[in-house]
């Protein structure tokens, strides 16, 4: 019976592993162009550190992700409550996905000063995770505050923005649901 519940739980984790690597290919081989960081509102290009993320490694920013929706959320890597929102964003990113919507992307922005906190947002999380350096000047150029979430329409216009310090799961979702059918 143990040996049973290890295949059967092997399995499991193949299977979850194998979905990972379709979507991130399909991720890489749709979207992945050249980072470009320039004047325009509400572009940056910042390292992906987050390692279970598809774009590990990879300079990311509205600019690659064309063609799709992008939900940007500003927060603090130490801060409890920030923690809890990254996993509640993630958890709507993989829901969506599960139903077959693969042209969103969130991406959650800590600061360079909580850098030594980092694995609380990418331990078991697989959004990309950027950290925007002293003096936080995509935090400034934004006008982003902690716990903030900026929506970008697929042609990477800003469409709208509030702040879930109160998690909200439909209120977000509704939000990229209203974007998608527009």
């Amino acid at each position: 019976l143990i040996i049973l519940i290890t295949f059967f739980a092997c399995d499991i984790f193949n299977d979850d592993n194998e979905q990972l690597e379709q979507d991130c290919e399909l991720i890489n081989s749709q979207n992945i162009e050249n980072c470009e960081s320039d004047n325009s509102n509400y572009n940056y290009c910042l390292t992906d550190i987050n390692p279970n993320s598809c774009t590990y490694g990879e300079d990311i920013g509205k600019s690659i992700f064309s063609n799709q929706v992008t939900v940007h959320y500003f927060g603090h890597q130490y801060w409890g409550t920030c923690t809890a929102r990254v996993g509640q964003l993630n958890t709507l990113y993989t829901n969506l996905k599960s139903d077959g919507i693969d042209n969103v992307k969130i991406i959650a922005i800590g600061k360079e000063q909580y850098i030594g906190d980092n694995s609380n947002w990418t331990e078991g999380n697989s959004i990309p995770v950027v950290v925007d350096l002293s003096p936080n000047i995509l935090w400034t150029t934004w006008g982003a505050s902690q716990w903030d979430v900026f929506f970008l329409d697929s042609s990477g216009e800003y469409i709208t923005g509030f702040n879930i310090e109160d998690w909200d799961y439909n209120k977000v979702y509704n939000q990229i649901m209203g974007i998608l059918h527009e």
